[in-house]
């Protein structure tokens, strides 16, 4: 019993969600060295293997060996050494017979992952697993979630493991070195945080902006918040910046007001910013080279006047909301 526990426990891990990234990023790095057709091969194979060697064992490794593979993957994206393989793609006719004949059983392999994924997290069993941790269930049922899909979208079409590789990393080598932006803009969210960044923010607008003008505590809050967001390409790795340096000790203990109130509305308002941020690359970036867009910043172009305007209506709608309530 005890060695079926601790098998349940090893598989519903984020380490073993973590191995089978890296094992996949692995796979990749062996296919892109093997193609001949791919003028970078060697420094392309070694930046996903690199990556993938990370995510193995970057639960084990020192930190600083971390780091240092982190500047290697710079170093050969840097150099231009990183570059698109070789792959089949269906013709457009090959597509559409196959969308026609597929129908709206496509959409399954898709529906699997929000559909897992929220199951595992609300699960009780799997939640007395993470000892109530929803967030760390929700990972996990991501992980697992995306390896169901997988199985479903092969018994779907018929392909074979070996397809499914080769177009997952024509997937791979469209999306490019921008798919490891989101750990790199999480870490920097974290060194934002530890450096104080928030309160010399908060001392800059102190400077500046009366104490009790409220409508222009709530405009600077909810810019920074966006500006931060444009920045670090992600709203939650801004959320403690701001809400720890200007929004908790500029407006909340002042004014004593609903921290949840105002919290989410600094968390949305900075989600505006990420409309329009090419940091924000698995929205805004990646879409465009997965269509094959002629405009790489298409999206954002599309993108900016409602980011305007929502954001525009969170701080009215902060500012209300306050003097209301």
């Amino acid at each position: 019993m005890t060695y079926l526990t601790s098998l349940i426990n090893a598989v519903f891990s984020l380490g073993a969600v973590y191995m089978l990234t890296g094992m996949v990023l692995w796979i990749f790095a062996l296919m892109t060295f093997r193609d001949h057709g791919n003028a970078r091969r060697i420094g392309s194979s070694l930046f996903w293997f690199i990556l993938g060697t990370t995510f193995i064992f970057g639960g084990i490794m020192p930190h600083w060996v971390t780091g240092l593979l982190v500047f290697a993957m710079v170093a050969i994206d840097g150099m231009g050494r990183v570059v698109r393989g070789t792959s089949h793609e269906a013709t457009p006719a090959e597509q559409r017979a196959e969308a026609a004949r597929l129908g709206d059983k496509i959409f399954l392999p898709v529906l699997m992952i929000p559909i897992i994924t929220f199951a595992l997290a609300a699960s009780a069993l799997t939640l007395k697993w993470f000892a109530g941790d929803v967030n760390r269930a929700a990972l996990v049922g991501l992980g697992l979630s995306g390896v169901v899909a997988v199985l479903v979208g092969m018994k779907l079409t018929g392909g074979s493991a070996r397809m499914t590789m080769q177009q997952g990393r024509r997937l791979n080598d469209a999306v490019g070195t921008v798919s490891i932006l989101p750990q790199l803009l999480a870490s920097l969210g974290v060194i934002f945080a530890a450096a104080k960044v928030g309160d010399v923010i908060a001392q800059g607008i102190q400077q500046i902006i009366p104490a009790d003008n409220l409508f222009l505590l709530v405009l600077a809050n909810c810019l920074g918040m966006a500006l931060f967001t444009i920045v670090m390409g992600n709203s939650f790795a801004a959320f403690p910046v701001i809400a720890a340096g200007v929004l908790v000790p500029l407006i909340v203990r002042p004014f004593g007001v609903d921290p949840a109130m105002v919290g989410i509305i600094t968390l949305t308002a900075g989600s505006s910013g990420t409309l329009i941020t090419p940091m924000a690359a698995n929205f805004n970036i990646v879409p465009t080279a997965l269509l094959n867009m002629r405009d790489p910043y298409g999206v954002i172009k599309f993108q900016l006047p409602f980011a305007l305007m929502i954001w525009s209506l969170h701080v009215v709608l902060m500012w209300l909301l306050i003097r209301l309530i």
